[in-house]
């Protein structure tokens, strides 16, 4: 068939010539030499002499020991600040810490001002200590000092948990130069709950944090309600609203819900059986009228001259 192809084609279906044979540039692997095995016997007295190999530390290991570092520097950091600090000695302290409460967790765009629009209300404010940093910033805390011990009580008890510039607020008493032995957050002391442990230990809701409360989700507040003055009545200053914590009992409250939930159902069932029985009585309704009115159903003018005669009625017979 490719003998019939012109020239320039059949060119192309030419085979090409055969390669040249190559002598082989390496033997067989049979015929390659093999290195002589000897035991290890005469090198165990080298084995025995050599250097021992350094442990590698695993980054497990490293994690642990930068851990146990810094805690050994935190306790070193501890220990050489409680040697100096004595808060009697704070001369930007307040006069009276016993009329002087601390707000904590404050926005950090708080201002004086803001400060004294919202406890100014609790009672009159003798002064305000903002306090900052090293650099002039803001650290989200400020010690409030009130002329009368009872309007100090009074914030103490109502302004906890309250909203200021879309943050809740701690309110709590100073407890620094009036309650003896008493050591701040970075001294290893104070009584802050969102540090204890996983989520089910820290403290989630607003307000102060009671630690004679036990662990877990039975420390609650009494009242979880929104703690804005703007939208709660006002109330009585000498009946309370003391924020204390109130133990509940779960299986209580557990069965409380259970039997709730239950009522809602057998409410529900209800109403579903009312409205059931109520569209079959006006199917019911519906499929009469519908077979009254029907021509194969209603009898005919005949049969009710033929009735009409029975019962003695003036009649006439008509014909169709």
């Amino acid at each position: 068939m490719t003998s019939r192809l012109p020239p320039d084609l059949f060119q192309l279906f030419t085979p090409r010539p055969p390669l040249a044979p190559v002598p082989p540039t390496d033997r067989a692997p049979d015929d390659k030499p093999k290195p002589a095995l000897t035991g290890i016997a005469q090198h165990v007295s080298e084995l025995c002499q050599a250097p021992l190999a350094t442990p590698v530390e695993t980054p497990k290991q490293r994690r642990d020991r930068i851990k146990r570092e810094h805690a050994i520097q935190a306790r070193d950091n501890i220990i050489r600040g409680l040697s100096t600090w004595d808060p009697s000695l704070n001369l930007q302290a307040t006069e009276d810490p016993y009329k002087t409460i601390i707000v904590a967790r404050l926005n950090y765009d708080t201002t004086e001002n803001d400060l004294r629009t919202e406890f100014q209300p609790f009672g009159s404010i003798v002064s305000i200590k903002m306090v900052n940093d090293m650099d002039g910033n803001f650290r989200g805390y400020a010690f409030i000092e009130f002329e009368r011990e009872a309007d100090m009580r009074e914030a103490f008890r109502r302004a906890d948990a309250m909203r200021i510039l879309g943050r809740r607020i701690v309110v709590d008493v100073e407890r620094g130069r009036t309650v003896k032995g008493w050591l701040p957050r970075r001294f290893a002391g104070g009584l802050g709950g969102t540090r204890l442990g996983g989520k089910d230990l820290n403290q989630k809701e607003p307000g102060r944090f009671d630690p004679a409360m036990p662990p877990g989700p039975e420390r609650r507040y009494a009242d979880n309600k929104s703690h804005d003055r703007s939208d709660r009545p006002p109330r009585d200053r000498d009946s309370g609203g003391n924020r204390a914590y109130q133990p509940h009992n779960a299986a209580a409250n557990r069965n409380h819900y259970d039997s709730r939930n239950r009522d809602r159902d057998r409410d529900r069932d209800r109403g579903r059986d009312y409205d059931r029985d109520r569209d079959r009585d006006r199917d019911r309704d519906r499929r009469d009228r519908h077979r009254s009115r029907s021509p194969s159903i209603r009898p005919s003018r005949r049969d009710r001259s033929y009735d009409r005669s029975a019962s003695g009625a003036s009649h006439y017979s008509r014909r169709y």
